[in-house]
């Protein structure tokens, strides 16, 4: 008989990009897409964060290998969701758990914190921000922001850019996800690219700077 357990832990390294000063005045916590990593993150925004605050991006606690050519690599993702049964395998709390004890871990998690999302770890963003009480902003990158996964907190301020040209994720389901928010209180943007598709391009990153 098949039987479920919910609380053993499986224990394995994890390896997080860290930029961490002395007494960082904010933490940025960047979390990347499916099958990438935090290293691919980290490299695509650190030059526009600013330098007086941490930097973390974490790999995914979800390890997926990915065939290339002769080979396997390691791609990581935060949960997993089958886009054809319409069914969740790993909901988003334990990728969100996992992001708040590597806070804790750090000794960050009582620090202003701002996460970025970029795809699958967008999705994910508004999660932590649900159990992480020093979250004040959330910015979801070519991603849907899915009100019923999430508590919307009053505290907080989530913004979203996302493209009309994205064929991975929908536009118009994303704006209107955006606009529940709206209704129950945030007032936040929602920006909107033209022509750049899926992927975390100079036009993400230079509306990005505006919202930093």
């Amino acid at each position: 008989m098949k039987q479920t357990f919910r609380n053993i832990a499986v224990r394995t390294p994890h390896d997080v990009e860290i930029c961490k000063p002395a007494n960082p005045k904010r933490v940025y916590l960047l979390l990347h897409g499916y099958l990438l990593s935090g290293s691919f993150m980290y490299k695509k925004l650190r030059d526009i964060l600013p330098k007086d605050c941490a930097i973390i991006a974490p790999n995914g606690p979800f390890i997926v290998p990915v065939k290339k050519r002769d080979r396997f690599s390691p791609g990581f993702a935060w949960y997993f969701f089958d886009s054809y049964q319409k069914k969740f395998y790993i909901n988003y709390e334990p990728g969100a758990d996992f992001v708040k004890s590597l806070l804790i871990e750090l000794g960050l998690i009582k620090k202003p914190i701002t996460v970025i999302g970029y795809s699958q770890g967008g999705y994910l963003a508004p999660k932590i921000a649900q159990i992480v009480p020093s979250v004040d902003t959330v910015i979801g990158l070519a991603c849907i922001f899915r009100s019923e996964r999430f508590n919307l907190r009053s505290q907080v301020m989530y913004h979203q850019i996302n493209s009309e040209a994205d064929l991975i994720v929908n536009y118009k389901d994303a704006k209107e996800e955006f606009s529940l928010l709206r209704e129950n209180g945030n007032v936040g943007q929602f920006i909107s690219l033209k022509d750049t598709g899926h992927r975390l391009d100079d036009d993400y990153l230079n509306e990005l700077k505006e919202l930093i």
